[in-house]
C-alpha cells in the first residue's frame, strides 16, 4: 500500500500557527537581510582576498535567503510594511554589534561561532515543530536554504582556523572576548528565533565598539601591488596573444568593480528592496568574473600576486561619484554599451572561441556575456527607470557626463599613482 501523504511523516503533529510561522521566519529573515548589508560593508573593508570574495557570496546567498521568507510570509498572511520593520530591538543591536567587528577574526568569529549557528539552529527547531502537511512550502525551502547555510559554515570555519593559526595571543583573547559579547547579545534576543529565554547582557562582557566606516581606498592584503590606474606599466604585444592577455587581465581585475557594486549597495538607503536584492546579485557576479581572470591566469602559469591589482573602480566609486553616478556609469556608461556588437560581449566570446582558440575562456567569456546582459537590465531598471523616469537620452547624458568625470580623476593622478586630496573628489552618499 501507498503511504497516504506521499511519504510525509507526523502529519498528525498540531504544529504552528500561522501567525507564529510568520513571526518566527520575520526574524530569521531580518538576520540574514541585515547580514547581506553587513557582509557587503566588510566586503570593501576586509584586506584578504578571499574573504572579500566569499562575504560577497554570502551577500548574495543571504539576500536570496530574505527574499524567499519575503514571498513566504505574504503567504502567510503578513503584509509587506509589517515584514521589514524590525521585529526586535535585541536584534537590531546584535546586527548593529556584528557590523562594527574590528577585524577580520572577530567578524569571523561573530557570524560563524555565533550568529549562522543560531539561524541554523532557529531553522531547524522550526522544521522539527511546523505541521509538515500544512506548512510544506517553508519546509521545503528551508530545506533547500540549510544546503548553503551549512555550506557557508564549511568555509567559515576553514577561515577562522587559517587566522587563528596566524593571531598572536592578544589577538586570540580579543577575539574570544569578543565572541562572548556577540553571544550574550544573542541571548539578549531570546536567539535567532525569539523562542529561547531572554538574559541581559552582563555588563562585563561589554566590548566597546566604533561606528563602521566604508574605506576611503581599496583594501589590499601585503600580497599584492596596487594600482589606481589599470594595468599601469603593462605592456602588450600588437596581436591577437596580446589582446588575449588584456582579456584575461580585465576579467581578473573585476574586484575593484565588485568592491563599487558593495559601496553603492551598503551604502544607498531608503530603495525598494529589490535594488538591494539586485545589487546583491550584482557585486557577487563580478567577483564571479575577476575569479574567470584569476582561473585563466592560474592555468597559464601567472602568480597572479605579481600583477599590480587595480583598485580604481572602487576608489573612483568612494572619491569621486556623488549618489547614483556610481551605479549610472556601472550599468549604462560601461556595461549597457557593451552589449552593443561588434566589438562589445559577443564578439569578446567569439575572439577567444575562433582566434585564441582558449576553451576556457570561451567558457568564461560566454558566461560573462550572459551576466553582462542582465547588469543592463539592472541599469535599465534602477537608472533609466526609476532614476530617470524612462528617459534614455537623459540617463545616456548622465552617462556620458560620469565617463567624462571619471577622465578629469585618471588624469588628476600623478605619475607615482598618488589620488587626488580628499577634499577635490569626496564622494556623497
Amino acid at each position: 500500500m501507498l503511504h497516504p501523504f506521499m511519504g510525509i511523516e507526523q502529519w498528525d503533529r498540531i504544529g504552528l500557527s500561522v501567525e507564529e510561522s510568520a513571526k518566527r521566519l520575520q526574524r530569521i529573515a531580518y538576520v540574514d537581510r541585515r547580514c547581506m548589508n553587513l557582509e557587503a560593508g566588510h566586503m570593501t573593508a576586509r584586506p584578504e582576498y578571499e574573504v572579500k570574495g566569499a562575504l560577497a557570496r554570502f551577500t548574495w546567498q543571504d539576500a536570496e535567503f530574505y527574499n524567499q521568507f519575503r514571498n513566504r510570509c505574504k503567504q502567510l498572511r503578513m503584509g509587506v510594511r509589517a515584514f521589514e520593520k524590525c521585529p526586535d530591538d535585541a536584534l537590531d543591536r546584535l546586527m548593529t554589534a556584528i557590523l562594527e567587528s574590528s577585524n577580520t577574526l572577530n567578524l569571523l568569529v561573530a557570524l560563524f561561532e555565533v550568529l549562522k549557528p543560531a539561524s541554523i539552529n532557529a531553522v531547524n527547531r522550526y522544521l522539527s515543530e511546523a505541521q509538515p502537511l500544512v506548512d510544506e512550502p517553508t519546509i521545503h525551502l528551508l530545506q533547500h536554504q540549510l544546503i548553503d547555510r551549512k555550506g557557508q559554515m564549511v568555509w567559515g570555519e576553514q577561515a577562522i582556523a587559517h587566522f587563528m593559526e596566524a593571531a598572536s595571543r592578544e589577538e586570540k583573547e580579543k577575539a574570544e572576548s569578543w565572541k562572548q559579547y556577540i553571544q550574550a547579545l544573542l541571548q539578549a534576543a531570546g536567539g535567532i528565533d525569539g523562542c529561547e529565554d531572554q538574559i541581559p547582557v552582563n555588563p562585563s562582557l561589554i566590548v566597546n565598539t566604533e561606528p563602521f566606516q566604508l574605506p576611503f581606498t581599496s583594501t589590499r592584503d601585503n600580497r599584492f601591488q596596487t594600482s589606481v590606474i589599470k594595468m599601469k606599466g603593462m605592456t602588450f604585444e600588437d596581436n591577437d596573444e596580446g589582446r588575449f592577455l588584456q582579456m584575461m587581465l580585465s576579467r581578473y581585475f573585476e574586484m575593484s568593480p565588485a568592491e563599487g557594486v558593495a559601496y553603492v549597495h551598503f551604502s544607498t538607503e531608503g530603495k525598494p528592496w529589490s535594488f538591494y536584492y539586485d545589487t546583491a546579485r550584482h557585486c557577487w557576479d563580478e567577483v564571479r568574473h575577476c575569479w574567470f581572470g584569476e582561473a585563466a591566469l592560474r592555468s597559464k602559469g601567472y602568480d597572479v600576486h605579481a600583477i599590480p591589482n587595480w583598485t580604481g573602480w572602487y576608489d573612483m566609486t568612494s572619491q569621486l561619484f556623488n549618489k547614483d553616478e556610481a551605479y549610472t556609469h556601472l550599468t549604462i556608461a560601461i556595461e549597457k554599451a557593451a552589449m552593443k556588437y561588434p566589438p562589445g560581449k559577443r564578439e569578446e566570446w567569439e575572439f577567444c572561441r575562433d582566434v585564441a582558440k582558449d576553451p576556457l575562456m570561451t567558457t568564461f567569456q560566454d558566461f560573462d556575456w550572459a551576466d553582462e546582459v542582465v547588469h543592463a537590465g539592472f541599469g535599465q531598471k534602477w537608472i533609466i527607470d526609476e532614476l530617470f523616469q524612462g528617459d534614455n537620452v537623459k540617463a545616456l547624458d548622465a552617462a556620458e557626463d560620469t565617463v567624462a568625470k571619471r577622465a578629469v580623476y585618471m588624469d588628476s593622478i600623478d605619475k607615482e599613482g598618488n589620488v587626488p586630496p580628499p577634499s577635490r573628489f569626496a564622494g556623497n552618499y
